[in-house]
């Protein structure tokens, strides 16, 4: 816990404590008061003061806030109205705990005391003090040239004391032994151990996830809407009462910045509004236990205290840190947030100041991270109040009009995408192989109604074992061109090999004479066409087709087939009689193209 710097100051009947903890978390202060006893508490302040007089708690006592300088002002009233309190001004002694006397070394050692005997040894034991020793608070003084940080660089020291108590506040360890330089480029080198290439694969190709979020439409895009239909901006963002509220607590500042001091501010305001709106559009409006931890990561600002120089430094920046380290990592949802800058900046401050105003209430309930909201956020809430509206709009325009590739973020993107889609595509044509041999492997039996041997005594056997009334099969051209149902079969397999089609059954048509009808319940998985097929439909004129612009290179394919016989275990179609000319079958393909197209 750190000893804040404090004074007291008395009239007749109160007793007033000013205490300073610019960075203390107001919302869970604790004061206690009892007799000679006062405690302060605010993380990671704590103070214990040990008074020369009784104070009491009656309902007159009351306490303040001072945002502009950090300071609170406690008045608390005598127990005795009038009673003067002696050594307000000696901080030390007020330190000390109750009862507490300094040590002083015995003059007279006791080495050995036979009189004493069966005496127990813990009854001259004097109580053991668990209370907290405190030290003094003494400003530091700041050394020239010290690393600076925080709204505009015009704080420094900061973490040199509350590190030791309230760590993970920024990721850099020792901002304040470290340039600028420096914490940025141990920022880059942490971005790259970080950055996941099978992440970035994952969701780059399995975007399922991603498709709610990039369909996702914050309030700003109707309120942009509105403004562009001609409604004023004062009328379509408007500030709730909870805001409104929260203003008035703001300190009170006037900002006097130089050029190249605004210009680090205005970056910097890009790169708190790019993290603010990762986190709206990927909890869609509803902010969770995880919104601090995404807006600070996300934010080179809040999580390495960075100073950009660029606007492309700053979009650059973003687009790495939302590759790198929070759930989803997204080219185009990186690009749908740049959109959504655009947008809050179009709006104007008003629509700026909410989206601070969030962010702030945001990090106030982070453990350690509220800290952030002295170094910057609550200054950027004063601050953008009182700036141009056509230095937003221009910074708008610019940010819309300004294109990052995936070769500047320096993360070999190009690269491993081309590698991911190398993989792929071996892959899908390994499947392609072996979904082709599955169909290429089919037997047809030929014969003219009477009984053949088969080729392979082994396939035969097997046959007869599992279809005992399969029908033999034949086929017959009318124009004297003889064409198997085998030869059919693999020619089809080759054109749909060489489209490159994974010959899935639901790009296979069986086109009938009146309608197609839909082939996903055709499936062969056997070598033995009669053994494990099924076709729950059965047309006439059927011609198998994988792709329309195919249908030429098929042709032959359409031939007469007479005497087919499907079977399965649920449905035997025998003796289908199915028998068309050539040109017929070629004038109706023709029509039913037109149909389709």
């Amino acid at each position: 816990m750190l000893t804040p710097a404090f004074e007291l100051r008395q009239d007749r009947d109160f007793l007033t404590v000013i205490i300073k903890a610019p960075f203390a978390k107001v919302a869970e202060t604790e004061i206690f008061i009892e007799e000679d006893d006062f405690k302060f508490f605010s993380k990671p302040y704590f103070l214990r003061l040990t008074l020369p007089g009784k104070i009491v708690e009656d309902g007159r006592e009351k306490a303040d806030y001072n945002a502009d300088n950090g300071e609170f002002t406690v008045v608390v009233p005598k127990q005795t109205p009038g009673e003067h309190f002696e050594g307000l001004d000696m901080l030390t002694k007020l330190l000390e705990a109750k009862g507490k006397t300094p040590a002083a070394s015995s003059l007279i050692e006791v080495l050995h005391d036979d009189t004493v005997e069966g005496s127990d040894e813990g009854e001259n034991e004097e109580e053991f003090d668990w209370r907290v020793d405190q030290v003094p608070y003494k400003e530091q003084p700041t050394l020239i040239g010290a690393p600076k940080y925080g709204f505009a660089n015009q704080k420094s020291g900061v973490f040199a004391r509350l590190q030791e108590d309230m760590v993970c506040i920024v990721d850099c360890s020792d901002p304040d032994t470290l340039s600028v330089a420096e914490r940025r480029e141990q920022r880059i080198q942490a971005e790259v151990d970080k950055f996941d290439e099978d992440h970035y694969i994952a969701d780059l190709y399995e975007d399922d996830l991603l498709k709610p979020l990039l369909d996702f439409r914050p309030h700003w895009y109707e309120e942009v809407e509105l403004v562009d239909g001609g409604t004023p901006v004062d009328m379509t963002v408007e500030l709730t009462a909870d805001e409104k509220e929260i203003m008035r607590k703001l300190p009170r500042k006037e900002y006097i910045l130089d050029s190249a001091e605004e210009t680090m501010v205005y970056l910097g305001l890009v790169d708190i509004l790019y993290a603010y709106c990762y986190n709206h559009r990927t909890t869609e409006g509803e902010n969770n236990c995880e919104s601090g931890w995404t807006i600070c990561k996300i934010s080179s600002t809040l999580s390495w205290l960075e100073v950009f120089s660029s606007l492309e430094e700053v979009l650059r920046s973003c687009y790495r840190r939302c590759l790198c380290y929070p759930l989803y990592r997204h080219w185009k949802l990186n690009q749908a947030i740049q959109q959504d800058v655009v947008h809050i900046l179009q709006l104007g401050r008003r629509s700026v100041l909410k989206a601070l105003l969030e962010v702030r209430n945001i990090l106030m309930d982070q453990e350690c991270r509220y800290v952030l909201n002295d170094l910057y956020i609550t200054d950027y809430c004063v601050w953008i109040q009182s700036i141009s509206e056509k230095r937003l709009q221009s910074l708008s325009e610019t940010i819309s009009k300004w294109k990052i590739s995936k070769d500047d973020i320096g993360l070999n993107l190009p690269e491993l995408e081309k590698l991911a889609q190398h993989s792929m595509q071996s892959e899908e044509s390994e499947e392609v192989e072996n979904l082709t041999e599955k169909f290429s492997g089919i037997h047809v039996d030929k014969s003219n109604g009477s009984d053949t041997e088969s080729e392979s005594d082994e396939s035969d056997t097997e046959s007869d074992s599992d279809v005992t009334d399969s029908d033999d099969l034949s086929s017959e051209n009318d124009d004297g061109n003889d064409e198997t149902k085998s030869d059919v079969i693999e020619k089809i397999s080759d054109v749909t090999e060489r489209a490159k089609d994974k010959i899935e059954c639901d790009n296979l048509n069986v086109i009938g004479k009146n309608d197609i009808k839909s082939c996903n319940e055709i499936r062969t998985e056997t070598d033995d066409i009669g053994k494990d097929s099924v076709v729950t439909k059965c047309a006439t004129d059927l011609t198998f087709v994988s792709d329309s612009s195919l249908a030429e290179e098929i042709e032959g394919s359409s031939t007469v087939i007479e005497n087919i016989t499907f079977e399965n275990s649920a449905e035997k179609i025998s003796n289908t009689e199915i028998s068309e000319t050539k040109d017929t079958t070629k004038k109706k393909r023709c029509a039913l193209v037109e149909e389709i197209n």
